[in-house]
Order: C-alpha cells, then sequence, then structure tokens
C-alpha cells in the first residue's frame, strides 16, 4: 500500500513537533513574566539581564553543538537536548530569588541551545533543494506557531491554578513526549531507515547526483563519499559572500524574533493596561500571522522562485520595518492599529526562516551543515544577547512609573534595515539563475 506522504515529511512533522514542545519554556516564561517578575521581584533590567544570559550562552552552545552533530550524529545530539530542556524547564518553577533566576536562564541557555541544528541537519539531509525552504519553514512553525496557542495555554492554566509555578512543573513533564518520538521515528540519514524507498534515496541526493559528487543506486556510504571529495574546511565558509551574509541576516532575524517574545508581552502589559489573559491572546495574533507568512514565502522560495532564497528575505525586512515603526508609535489602545501592527510584524518578521536556513546547504552540503549553520546561529544569538540589553536600556520609565518601549522598537527597525542591505548581498546558488563559485567537488570516476 502506498505510503500517504514520503517518510521525509513525517519526520519534519515529528522533528516540529518535538522542537514546539521544547519551545514551550521561552514562550510560557515571557508571557507569565509579569506574575514571575512580580512574585521574585525582577526588575525590567533584571528582565533584560536574563534574556541577555539565556542567549550568551545560547550563542556558543549551537556552534558546539554543530561541532558534535557532525561528528556524532544528530539523534544522539537531540536526545541530550529534550532531557536537559525538561530538567531546566521544572527548574524554573523552583526558583525564588533574582540570583537563581539569572543562574538558571544562563544554564537553560548553555543546555538547550542543542535543539535546533541537529533538528535542521537532519532535515537538510532527507530533503533536496526542491523541499528544504519548506521543510525548515515547517520547523520554524516551532518558535512561530507555538507562541500562538502556548500564550493563551500558559496565561489560562496559570490563571485558573493561581500559580505561574505549576505551568512549568506540567510542561517538563511533557519532555517524554518528545524524547519518545525521536527514539521511535527519527533517522540521521534515509539510509539509515530500514523501510526506505528507492525514490526516498533519489530524491534526497538528487543534487548530489546530478552534480557529479554520487551514482545513482550508490548510498551505502554515501556520506564519507561525499565529505572525501568536498575537501571544506571552516575557513572555506568564509570565502562564500552568500554565506557570510547568511551570518548577518541570522543576527537581524534572532533580534527581531527575541524582540517580540521578550517584549511584546510586558509591552502590552505596561502601555496597554492588558491582563493576562488578554496578553496571551494578543501576543497569538503576532505568532499566528508569522505562520502564515513563514509558509507562504517558503512556497514561493521553493515552487516559484526555484531556490532563489533572496527574494523572499529581502520582502521579508522590507516589509517589516513599517510594521515596527507603527507599533513604536502607538501610546493609547487603539485596538485596530495594535492588531495591523502585531500581525504585520508577524507576517513579515517571519518570512525568512525557510529560505535562509536552506542557504547554507546548497552552497557548501548537507553534511556540514552541522558546523555552518551552527556558526551562523551562534553568531546571531551572541549578537542578540546584546540587543536585550540594549532594548531594556532604551526603555523610558516617567516620574509616574508608566513605561515607553518606542527607541526600543525602533532600535530593532533600524537593525532590521540594517538586514536589508545583507540580504542584498545572497547570491542565487547554481541552478537559479546565477553561476556563484561553489567549493569545488573532485571528479568521480564512473565505474
Amino acid at each position: 500500500m502506498k505510503a500517504l506522504m514520503p517518510y521525509r515529511w513525517w519526520i519534519a512533522i515529528v522533528l516540529f513537533a518535538a522542537y514546539s514542545i521544547q519551545y514551550l519554556d521561552r514562550v510560557k516564561s515571557s508571557v507569565l513574566m509579569p506574575s514571575m517578575a512580580h512574585d521574585i521581584g525582577l526588575t525590567t533590567s533584571d528582565i533584560g539581564t536574563g534574556a541577555f544570559l539565556m542567549l550568551l550562552f545560547y550563542g556558543p552552545s549551537q556552534y558546539v553543538s554543530g561541532l558534535l552533530t557532525d561528528r556524532f550524529g544528530a539523534r544522539r545530539i537531540l536526545i541530550f537536548s529534550v532531557i536537559a530542556w525538561s530538567v531546566m524547564t521544572v527548574w524554573m518553577g523552583h526558583i525564588q530569588t533574582r540570583e537563581e533566576y539569572l543562574w538558571r536562564m544562563a544554564l537553560f541557555g548553555m543546555m538547550v541551545g542543542t535543539e535546533y541544528v541537529p533538528s535542521a541537519r537532519i532535515l537538510m539531509r532527507w530533503f533536496n533543494k526542491q523541499g528544504r525552504a519548506r521543510a525548515q519553514a515547517l520547523l520554524s512553525w516551532a518558535w512561530i506557531l507555538t507562541p500562538a496557542w502556548a500564550s493563551v495555554l500558559a496565561t489560562q492554566l496559570a490563571a485558573h491554578a493561581e500559580s505561574w509555578r505549576l505551568v512549568f512543573y506540567v510542561t517538563g513533564a511533557l519532555g517524554i513526549l518528545p524524547l519518545l518520538m525521536i527514539l521511535r521515528w527519527v533517522y540521521d540519514r534515509p539510509e539509515q531507515y530500514a523501510r526506505v524507498t528507492e525514490a526516498d534515496l533519489d530524491y534526497a541526493y538528487r543534487d548530489e547526483i546530478e552534480a557529479g559528487t554520487l551514482n545513482r543506486g550508490e548510498y551505502a556510504n554515501a556520506q564519507g563519499d561525499i565529505l572525501r571529495q568536498s575537501s571544506l574546511r571552516f575557513r572555506d565558509f568564509f570565502k562564500n559572500r552568500s554565506y557570510v551574509a547568511v551570518v548577518f541576516v541570522d543576527i537581524v532575524m534572532q533580534i527581531t524574533l527575541y524582540g517580540a517574545l521578550t517584549w511584546i508581552p510586558l509591552y502590552l502589559s505596561d502601555v496597554f493596561g492588558f491582563s493576562l489573559v488578554q496578553m496571551g491572546m494578543w501576543s497569538a495574533a503576532y505568532f499566528i500571522a508569522g505562520a502564515v507568512g513563514s509558509f507562504t514565502s517558503s512556497y514561493l522560495s521553493d515552487k516559484v522562485f526555484h531556490g532563489n532564497r533572496r527574494v523572499m528575505i529581502l520582502a521579508c525586512f522590507i516589509g517589516l520595518v513599517p510594521f515596527i515603526a507603527l507599533l513604536a508609535s502607538l501610546q493609547h489602545a487603539d485596538h485596530n492599529l495594535l492588531l495591523l501592527a502585531l500581525c504585520g510584524m508577524g507576517f513579515f518578521g517571519n518570512m525568512a526562516w525557510g529560505p535562509f536556513l536552506a542557504v547554507p546547504a546548497e552552497i557548501f552540503t548537507p553534511e556540514v551543515y552541522g558546523k555552518a549553520m551552527g556558526f551562523v546561529n551562534g553568531v546571531g544569538y551572541t549578537v542578540a544577547a546584546f540587543s536585550a540589553k540594549i532594548f531594556a536600556a532604551l526603555v523610558v520609565v516617567d516620574g509616574a512609573g508608566l513605561k515607553d518601549y518606542s527607541y526600543g522598537w525602533y532600535f530593532i527597525a533600524a537593525c532590521v534595515m540594517l538586514g536589508i542591505v545583507a540580504a542584498s548581498q545572497i547570491r542565487p546558488t547554481p541552478g537559479a539563475g546565477q553561476n556563484e563559485t561553489r567549493i569545488p567537488a573532485r571528479p568521480r570516476l564512473s565505474t
């Protein structure tokens, strides 16, 4: 009987679901922060410092996890990541002081910076250029769509239980679900799956077959064959202009994402006076629109622009700037304009994920995606850590205790404008209408 979908899409769904559960921690921490800050005694500066510490350690962890992924396999790193996430989540429910909060945020960043790179590395190998952006877009829904429902779930559960701590205990226990899913269904490479079809293998290695790196049907030692012919060293990454541009694009994307995750709930609470439940509902608007934007751009990138990733990345940044400016200008609860600003930011702010995350696998090879993307994310998160401190410093508190977030949002808008410059430097890979030089492969002799 023919399968309902190729197994690669089932793996993509499993990884999305597993990552979504892991992403619960950052979502509920953000939307429950007003309650947590009140109980623990956290100031706006403390919240910014916590985000700074998490991202500061999360960045280097991304690069280390990339090295470990390429060396030991993505599945093993994912298993470690899930276990670490569960422990860190339960610990958050126990914290009592500012110092404990800051220590936990630093260790959380270090331990769970292992979830993205191995997940993306698996998708890069199971999918070829025709589907990579869409597969990455599905994975990106874990950090785009999860906040849409998790923010509502967390605030409702906390309101009914009259305890934000219970939310962390319950979600920490959910870690068993992604662990079981990864153990049961996820494989690093197509040839490791006992029931893989010849069509699955031909699809996964289509790019290598067309480039002459592999011969059709010779997949038993595909990884070794590809690596032997690529002769790619770490410093070679920086000889490629598109890769360097992707580093800067990722910096802007991380600043935008964590700006939204960290500050939109507090902005809605402090400026518009929304209750905990209202804040959760309004925050969801940003992320629902983000899921639509991410899938739309990735479909266009794969199917309409045939792998030209630059088009949709530029559309993301150009379309995002006016909506950030609109949000910054709102000082009163004009719900129509607020909804427009949140949805516009969500839609355009998440359009670039699928396209730009596929670029390193296409200009090099999926076999070194762990190192390549680990470095990109490492830099992106490290810079985003400092952006959290900058945003916090730009929040103005007047004599009556009222907070003005405008300068913080304008700072993010300025970063996005720099992202436009970076995105313009990404060149389509061969087959997308351009001929940028790739790291050459040595000729493979047919037998």
